[in-house]
């Protein structure tokens, strides 16, 4: 995917082991991915470089993610950048001092990277991986139950599958399934159910019922492939 300049994301961390994660999981957007571990640099890249969004650590390496955050919330020229706090989830002092600091959001290490990515979307609508349309069944096995659904959209993430079945929320399961002009080689891996879409407010006004599914166990070989579908 092309890089969009005009859209930009700075990732504010002492650990470039958190940095390079959470660009990893940014890595598939339209976004410019900016960085630093430092508070006074981060300060001068946010005048400069105008960013959109802005993951914060609670932790930098000459001043606190909430010191940072108040003085971007007290500049006229900085204060509506949205800002996503990133605290200890053992900590939760921070995560109600990062509130009254001002964050605009906040998600916690280890870092979940739906999570992360739901978080982003929120703020950004745009911070998409690239998904296809399309049409082909889907082999769940559920509890050691057997059920076929129809897939309507898919990306490395994650894929929707039409079906009246529920499982509930935070389901894992096996799932199969064949792309359309990929072969006959059939890609396994485990999902979770992210998110059910139903009536009388769907998530997806123009979809049938169903379930969005985040995958959590697939090969490195089947991300390739459906990359490469969801390109073509």
């Amino acid at each position: 995917m092309a890089v969009d300049t005009s859209l930009k994301i700075l990732l504010l961390d002492s650990s470039k082991f958190f940095r390079t994660i959470e660009k990893q999981f940014l890595s598939k957007t339209p976004a410019e991915i900016l960085e630093s571990g430092s508070g006074e640099e981060g300060l001068t890249l946010c005048k400069e470089q105008k960013p959109d969004l802005l993951f914060l650590s609670h932790d930098l390496t000459d001043m606190t993610g909430l010191e940072f955050c108040r003085k971007l919330k007290v500049d006229f020229g900085m204060r509506k950048l949205p800002v996503v706090m990133v605290c200890d989830e053992n900590a939760k002092d921070q995560i109600d001092a990062s509130r009254k600091a001002g964050a605009d959001g906040i998600i916690t290490k280890p870092i979940d990277r739906h999570k992360f990515m739901e978080t982003g979307r929120h703020f950004l609508p745009t911070i998409r991986e690239p998904r296809r349309t399309c049409l082909f069944p889907v082999e769940c096995e559920i509890d050691g139950e057997n059920y076929v659904g129809k897939c309507l959209d898919i990306s490395s993430g994650g894929l929707f599958v039409d079906s009246p079945e529920r499982f509930g929320i935070g389901k894992t399961f096996d799932l199969s399934f064949i792309l359309p002009g990929q072969g006959s080689q059939k890609i396994k891996c485990r999902g979770v159910i992210a998110w059910y879409n139903e009536r009388p407010n769907p998530t997806k006004p123009n979809y049938p019922l169903g379930f969005g599914v985040r995958f959590v166990d697939v090969s490195q070989v089947a991300i390739s492939a459906i990359e490469a579908f969801t390109k073509r």
